[in-house]
């Protein structure tokens, strides 16, 4: 075995994996992205693979390998859900090679096997298998990132595919430094392009507006027609909207409210991710310099799903960041959908 060439093709790995852990770190501090934070923590994990499997215990290999699969394929289930592909449920998925390398471990503690595969080999081909998953998925957002996209996915799925070689090659004493060095060229070509990835303007915040719109910070309530001719002012305006009309100005950020579970959607009674992204979209606008403002369509729609009490809730919530940060939010009622209690109250609370 070329030890020489082992240690080259570790160490590199290592210092790409933590390279990338801080990095992504640091986009988290900054700007609360919460698919970098997972991904900061994969990276970690990974790192954490690399010294377990220097210093030889296969139980931390194992278990650091597994995080990092969990971490990974969290996150790009984070970036989906944001887009209306996919939904949180699939992120439970995450814990599989978790529970598979606790499994494996455990077996091994109690003396039922000793076997090198199932103790290592087969969690290892598990998490490696949510790697490559976690490439497709970001691949699948390629006509919202582009080229970022392609190369991001495209080189965590190979790195994956490599991952999976492990439990039939980490054995043979040749191939441990190539396997190793290969490792290394994907840890450093992904860590490069995941950083490129989150720096861009698409995945950490909004553009300016090419026109300065002046509207009140707070509350505003109107009616449909009136709705029509705010649709026409702010077009060019980087509008958060949340929507059961699909005819808005093709500048705004438009969530369909449905059950449907169709791209870019939310599920109406989804009332916490509204909020969230919200939060995350008035912060990032107050940052660069303008007033964020949010439209919400559909509160009838809402209203149904949640009931009225927990709809007041979630405005008085959302009002209450919209003037922390000094933005404007739309809603858009008619009148007569609402007995006149309700509509009292919701003046009330929101004005």
């Amino acid at each position: 075995m070329n030890h020489a060439l082992l240690l080259l093709g570790q160490i590199s790995s290592l210092s790409a994996k933590i390279a990338g852990a801080l990095f992504l770190a640091y986009i988290y501090w900054k700007h609360k992205r919460k698919p970098a934070l997972c991904w900061s923590l994969s990276w970690m994990a990974a790192a954490s693979s690399i010294l377990s499997d220097i210093t030889g215990n296969m139980y931390i290999v194992s278990l650091s390998e597994a995080f990092w699969a969990m971490f990974l394929f969290y996150g790009a289930v984070l970036l989906l859900e944001e887009k209306g592909i996919a939904n949180m449920e699939v992120g439970v998925l995450s814990v599989i090679p978790v529970i598979t390398s606790l499994y494996g471990i455990l077996i091994g503690n109690l003396g039922h096997s000793s076997d090198w595969f199932t103790l290592l080999g087969l969690p290892y081909a598990v998490s490696a298998l949510f790697i490559t998953s976690s490439g497709l998925m970001i691949l699948s957002l390629r006509e919202l990132y582009d080229s970022k996209a392609l190369y991001l996915g495209g080189i965590i799925t190979l790195y994956g595919l490599h991952e999976l070689d492990y439990p039939v090659l980490r054995l043979v004493e040749w191939f441990a430094p190539i396997g190793f060095v290969l490792g290394a060229i994907f840890s450093i070509l992904s860590a490069y392009v995941m950083i490129k990835f989150v720096f861009t303007e698409e995945f950490i915040r909004i553009e300016r507006p090419p026109v300065e719109m002046y509207l009140k910070p707070g509350v505003m309530i109107i009616g449909p027609e009136e709705y029509n001719t705010i649709k026409e002012k702010l077009e060019k305006v980087p509008v958060l909207a949340f929507i059961r009309d699909l005819h808005v100005p093709g500048g705004w950020n438009a969530f369909f409210i449905t059950t449907t579970g169709e791209r870019s959607s939310i599920f109406p009674t989804d009332l916490a991710k509204i909020v969230d992204m919200a939060v995350r979209y008035l912060k990032e606008a107050k940052e660069k310099g303008f007033e964020g403002i949010i439209v919400i369509d559909c509160p009838e729609y809402l209203k149904t799903y949640n009931g009225f009490e927990a709809l007041v809730k979630f405005l008085a919530s959302l009002k209450d960041f919209t003037i922390l940060y000094n933005g404007v939010l739309i809603l858009v009622i008619e009148e007569e959908a609402w007995e006149k209690r309700e509509l009292k109250i919701l003046k009330r609370v929101l004005t």
